[in-house]
């Protein structure tokens, strides 16, 4: 696909490094000399300096024959703009990052008479097909995480009757023993393991480490069971403390109150605090120092369920969470605005770090589906992605057993749904056409994968 981003930041860095690798065509258009250059120095894309809500520019990028355009820049009417532009130079879809909500909804401007019909606008009228927000997708997983058994999200596909899910191995009898030892509760699939900062093929050999993450293709109803394997289930969050009053903080703070949770928000600025308080009405809201173990422990951190930090200082957020974590919160989760920083997160076991710009590269994989690809989310911070596909009547694959299916040695056929009956392992289903297979692959060879099935 021929893929146009304008913006080039953190999160349009992130799409189009996801793009680059799964061998799209990628153009960037961004307006900073200083983020051209380091798009020009870490990835093989072509990049366009100049403000892409000018026509010009995008007619440089030619968007006119562009399968997609993301406008991803830090400026809701810009992306608008620009969508609203590139559609009508021809684009096929355009998808605009917005943080106003307000922006997302259609309305109904004043009628010329009484009697005259009244026209409804809504966002496809303005050249906007898709809408991305990455504070609430973020908030969003953060929710879900609070309210399930386990400290890492959950992914469904085939209309979620299979989840996967990461389960990290921890100080556990696993450590030492190959994966062809593992006694499994329920039946799954062991599609990707990853060790620190490397992804590891699932041999039956391999010899598991601690701290090792696997990633476990299983039945919807089957995953909590899966999960006793490797820590004691969570009851879902019931006191959480919240750091910031940012977009994110504020939503996850009303959706947890909505569901009677117990929320205490945290702002260290009095304005921030204030606005804070007005806007939620079933939380309490605190103005003091995250990073003062006697203010927390007053406030009642220590039996807290969860701690969630959600300001725009990556460093802060680590730090406020390592406190709380010192002072025997149960679960930490953190926001990290630059992915660079997850890393060092996970080293100093935060339970969760989250990125919405991973989050927004996540849902964009969405939209660049192809080789009968219906459905798709990215794993492992990018590294990895899950692809649902719908097997064509002329693929070579047909009447082939799983097993037998010469598939890339990157990449794991994680399950197979047959008439709504989930295969898991899948090994011996014989492949028809219209099954759908669940396939966890690298991004580097997602493109040989999707051939099998075209």
């Amino acid at each position: 696909m021929y893929i146009v981003i304008a913006g080039g930041g953190t999160v349009g860095y992130n799409i189009a490094s996801m793009l680059v690798v799964e061998d799209h065509e990628v153009v960037v258009v961004e307006q900073s000399e200083k983020a051209v250059e380091y798009l020009n120095q870490q990835l093989d894309i072509k990049t366009i300096f100049g403000n892409a809500a000018i026509p010009r520019i995008l007619r440089d990028a030619e968007v006119q024959r562009a399968d997609l355009v993301l406008a991803v820049t830090d400026r809701d009417e810009t992306n608008m703009v620009i969508c609203f532009i590139a559609k009508e130079m021809g684009a096929a879809t355009t998808a605009a990052r917005i943080r106003n909500s307000e922006y997302t909804g259609y309305f109904i401007p004043p009628a010329k008479s009484t009697l005259s019909a009244r026209r409804i606008i809504r966002p496809k009228s303005l050249g906007i097909d898709v809408f991305i927000n990455p504070e609430v997708e973020m908030a969003r997983e953060i929710l879900g995480i609070l309210s399930s058994f386990y400290s890492t999200p959950v992914e469904q596909l085939a209309n979620g009757l299979v989840q996967i899910r990461s389960f990290t191995i921890e100080g556990s009898p696993m450590v030492g023993k190959t994966l062809s030892e593992l006694n499994f509760a329920k039946p799954c699939v062991v599609a990707a393991i990853a060790r620190k900062e490397e992804l590891l093929v699932p041999r039956p050999d391999l010899v598991l480490e601690n701290e090792d993450a696997l990633y476990l293709v299983a039945e919807r109803d089957n995953m909590d069971y899966l999960g006793r394997m490797f820590s004691a289930i969570q009851r879902p969050a019931r006191s959480v403390f919240i750091l910031g009053g940012t977009q994110i903080g504020m939503l996850v703070a009303e959706g947890l109150a909505d569901h009677d949770v117990v929320v205490k928000l945290i702002e260290p600025d009095e304005e921030k605090s204030q606005k804070a308080a007005v806007r939620l009405e079933k939380a309490v809201v605190l103005k003091g120092d995250p990073t003062d173990r006697d203010f927390l422990t007053e406030q009642g951190v220590p039996s807290a369920d969860a701690f969630v930090a959600t300001t725009e200082n990556d460093e802060f957020n680590i730090l406020s969470c390592l406190v709380a974590k010192n002072l025997g919160v149960d679960r930490s989760l953190t926001v990290i605005n630059k992915p660079s920083y997850i890393p060092l997160a996970e080293a100093v076991d935060i339970d969760v770090a989250g990125s919405p710009a991973i989050i927004t590269a996540r849902k964009i994989a969405h939209f660049v589906l192809s080789g009968g690809a219906i459905a798709a989310t990215l794993l492992e911070s990018g590294q990895l992605e899950a692809v649902e596909f719908v097997v064509n009547p002329q693929a070579g694959i047909i009447n082939q057993k799983v097993s037998q299916i010469e598939i890339p040695k990157e990449a794991t056929i994680g399950a197979v749904v047959q008439n709504n009956q989930v295969i898991i392992p899948p090994d011996e289903a014989v492949i028809h056409a219209g099954d759908h297979v669940i396939v966890v692959s690298q991004l580097n060879v997602l493109h040989d994968v999707e051939k099998l099935f075209k």
